[in-house]
C-alpha cells in the first residue's frame, strides 16, 4: 500500500514518532533572504501560508516588505517573486501581475498556484478547473498542485479527494500546515474526533496560533460540552483571523451564555463590523440592554430599524426614546410596531398608554381597546377620567344634554388645574344605517383640552343614534368657569 493512502491515524501515528512531528523547526525552514537560491516548494508552501496568516491578522504589510527583499536577492527565483505579488491587497491588480509571472516564468506552476489561492478566497473554482492542465504541464512534478486540488475538493465537500489530497501532501512535506489543518477538518467533517483532533494538534505544534488549526479543536470542545475550553479556543481565534465572522459570532454567544454581557456585546459588535444583518443587531441590542449600555443598545435597534426589524424591535426602540424623554421618538416606533403587527397587544397597549399618558385619551384609548383583555386596566382607568358612559338613548335631544352633562363634569374636573379654561367645542358624527357613529370629527376647538375633547369624542363616538336614518349632526358646546 502506497504511503500516501494509509488511513488518516496511521499516517498520524507514523509522524508521531519523528522529532519534526513534535515541534522541531522544519528542515527547510529559513529566512527567505539568507541565501541567494532559489526557494523549495516546502519554502514556498510556507509562505502562502505566512501570507494567508497575515491576511486573517490584518498585518499583510510586513509580508510584503519581507518576501520584496526575497524577490531582490534572488530575482529570478519565480517562488519568491510570487510571494511578494501575492502579499499585495487581493484585488483585479494583483491578480494581474500574477498572470504576468505566469508568462515571465512558462516552466513554474508556482504563479497558477497563487492565483488558484487567490480564486478559493473569491470562491471561484471554476477558473481552477480551467487552467489546470496549463500549471500541470508546466511543473507536472509540483505537488503544490496537488495541495490546492485538495482545498478545492474541500471547498466543494469532496471529502474523501480532499483527505487523499491532503495525505498526499504530507508524504511529501510532512511540515506542511495547511495540509494537517486540512485533515484536521476533514476528520471533523467525516465525525472522527481524535484524528481531527491529533491533526489539528500537529498544525499547531508546527505553526502556534494558526487560525484554522485553533478552530477545529474550538468546535471540538464546545461539541464536548468543553464550555471554558471553547471560550479560550475561540478567543484565540478570533485573535488569530480578525475576518472570522462566525468564530465572534460563537464566541458572543458562548459569553452570553455564561453571563459576560459585556464581553457578548464587544462580539457582536466586532461581528457587525465585518458584516451587518438584522439577526447580530437584534444580540448587540439584548447584549446592550443587559450591560446596562443604554447608548449601544439604541444606536443597534435605529440601525436595525433601517433594516426593516419586526414590530418588536420597534417597541424595544419605543421604550428607550420614552427613556430619553423623546415621547415624539417614541410615539413613531410604536406606530411602526402597530402597522407591522396591528393584532399585537403588547403594541397596542403600549401605544395606548403612551398616548394617554402624554393627554391624546381621544387617540389613546382606541389603541387601549385593540389590546383587549391585556389593556383592561389602563382602558377603565381612561373611560372614568373623561367620564365615559354607555348612553342608549336615540333621541338626539337627550344625547345632546346627556353628553353635554358628562362634559360639564369632565370640564368641571379640569378647571382644578387649568381655572382660566373656556371655550367652544363642536363636534360632527356622521352615522351609518344601523345606528352607530361611522365618523366622529372636531370641526371647532377653542378650548384646547384634550380630556374635554376626549370626553366629547368617545361618549359621541359610543352613543346610539336612530336607525335606518344614516346622516351628520353637530354637537356645540361653550364651556365657561362659573356658567
Amino acid at each position: 500500500m502506497p504511503f500516501a493512502s494509509l488511513p488518516a491515524t496511521l499516517l498520524l501515528a507514523a509522524f508521531a514518532m519523528t522529532p519534526m512531528a513534535v515541534g522541531a523547526a522544519p528542515s527547510e525552514a529559513r529566512d527567505p533572504g539568507s541565501a541567494a537560491r532559489p526557494l523549495s516548494l516546502a519554502e514556498v508552501s510556507r509562505g502562502f501560508t505566512e501570507v494567508d496568516e497575515a491576511v486573517r491578522q490584518g498585518t499583510l504589510g510586513e509580508q510584503r516588505s519581507r518576501w520584496l527583499a526575497a524577490s531582490a536577492t534572488v530575482p529570478k527565483d519565480p517562488g519568491a517573486r510570487v510571494l511578494a505579488t501575492y502579499a499585495l491587497p487581493r484585488g483585479d491588480d494583483s491578480w494581474a501581475e500574477l498572470q504576468y509571472l505566469s508568462e515571465q516564468f512558462p516552466g513554474s506552476a508556482i504563479p497558477w498556484v497563487a492565483m488558484w489561492r487567490v480564486y478559493l478566497d473569491w470562491g471561484v473554482l471554476d477558473q481552477i478547473d480551467r487552467s489546470l492542465p496549463t500549471a500541470r504541464r508546466a511543473e507536472p512534478a509540483n505537488w503544490l498542485i496537488g495541495l490546492t486540488e485538495a482545498m478545492v475538493a474541500e471547498r466543494r465537500g469532496q471529502a474523501e479527494k480532499a483527505s487523499a489530497g491532503y495525505r498526499a501532501v504530507l508524504v511529501r512535506d510532512r511540515d506542511n500546515v495547511d495540509a494537517w489543518a486540512g485533515m484536521a477538518r476533514m476528520a471533523q467533517a467525516g465525525g472522527d474526533e481524535e484524528v481531527a483532533r491529533l491533526a489539528a494538534e500537529a498544525a499547531l505544534r508546527l505553526r502556534p496560533g494558526h487560525g484554522p488549526a485553533l478552530r477545529v479543536l474550538a468546535v471540538l470542545a464546545e461539541g464536548s460540552g468543553d464550555q471554558a475550553g471553547a471560550l479560550t479556543l475561540y478567543r484565540q481565534v478570533v485573535a488569530a483571523d480578525v475576518r472570522d465572522r462566525a468564530a465572534r459570532l460563537t464566541l458572543a454567544r458562548l459569553l452570553r451564555q455564561q453571563g459576560d454581557a459585556a464581553g457578548s456585546r464587544d462580539q457582536w459588535q466586532a461581528a457587525l463590523a465585518i458584516r451587518e444583518d438584522a439577526e447580530t443587531l437584534v444580540a448587540l441590542a439584548e447584549a446592550a440592554r443587559l450591560c446596562g449600555d443604554t447608548a449601544t443598545e439604541q444606536k443597534s435597534l435605529e440601525r436595525l430599524s433601517a433594516l426593516d426589524p419586526g414590530s418588536a424591535e420597534w417597541r424595544r426602540i419605543a421604550e428607550i426614546r420614552v427613556q430619553a424623554q423623546d415621547l415624539p421618538g417614541a410615539e413613531r416606533a410604536l406606530r411602526q410596531a402597530v402597522a407591522r403587527e396591528p393584532g399585537e397587544a403588547r403594541n397596542q397597549l403600549a401605544l395606548g398608554r403612551l398616548l394617554a399618558g402624554s393627554g391624546h385619551l381621544d387617540t389613546g384609548l382606541a389603541h387601549l381597546r385593540e389590546a383587549g383583555q391585556l389593556a383592561a386596566a389602563d382602558r377603565e382607568a381612561a373611560e372614568r377620567r373623561i367620564n365615559l358612559k354607555r348612553l342608549t338613548t336615540t333621541d338626539l335631544a337627550a344625547l345632546r344634554r346627556a353628553v353635554g352633562a358628562l362634559i360639564d363634569t369632565t370640564y368641571r374636573q379640569r378647571l382644578k388645574v387649568q381655572p382660566r379654561l373656556s371655550g367652544t367645542l363642536t363636534i360632527r358624527v356622521t352615522t351609518d344605517a344601523a345606528g352607530r357613529a361611522a365618523l366622529v370629527e372636531a370641526l371647532e376647538d377653542t378650548l384646547h383640552d384634550d380630556d374635554v375633547r376626549a370626553c366629547a369624542y368617545w361618549n359621541l363616538k359610543d352613543a346610539a343614534y336612530p336607525a335606518q336614518k344614516p346622516g351628520r349632526y353637530s354637537f356645540s358646546y361653550t364651556l365657561r368657569p362659573g356658567a
